[in-house]
């Protein structure tokens, strides 16, 4: 007859195993959900930074039209038809690191000139594209871009 301590022999390896094991995929999937918090974080600065660069676009644009009616940018950006020119606009670096520099990229289109009363009166849609590639071409896992659109009168 054998006696119970014989027969139980070898559980306590069996269970330091498992316990390793499970211990070892807990850490794993901890460090994968750490990764993820870093990365959104991340994602998220980097789309305020993006919003920013189309804001100073928006804005830019607007003080163009307002302050510089016969300028360059309101003759040859801002024009009627189907296709509208960009003026891409170098931005200071918005970004803590160096090689992620956010550009704005602006089109302008015009309506009118509309008659209100006695007064002609333009109307310019701004559109601002901000991102953190060349051309703004969309590409690659890291890429961010915002677009905002201002209606300017004058």
């Amino acid at each position: 007859m054998r006696r119970p301590l014989q027969r139980a022999r070898g559980f306590a390896l069996i269970l330091a195993l498992f316990l390793i094991v499970s211990l070892a995929a807990v850490g794993a999937y901890m460090i994968t959900v750490s990764n993820v918090q870093v990365e959104t974080g991340v994602m998220d600065e980097q789309g305020a930074l993006a919003y920013q660069a189309a804001r100073a676009g928006v804005e830019w644009g607007a003080h163009q039209i307002l302050q510089n009616p016969g300028g360059t940018f309101t003759t040859t950006t801002c024009v009627v038809g189907p296709v509208f020119p960009v003026q891409d606009i170098a931005l200071p670096n918005l970004s803590v690191v160096p090689a992620n520099l956010f550009r704005a990229r602006v089109q302008c289109q015009v309506f009118g000139p509309e008659t209100e009363g006695a007064t002609a009166v333009n109307v310019y849609r701004i559109t601002a594209t901000g991102c953190n590639a060349a051309g703004c071409a969309a590409g690659g896992p890291t890429y961010v871009e915002r677009q905002l659109q201002l209606t300017v009168t004058n």
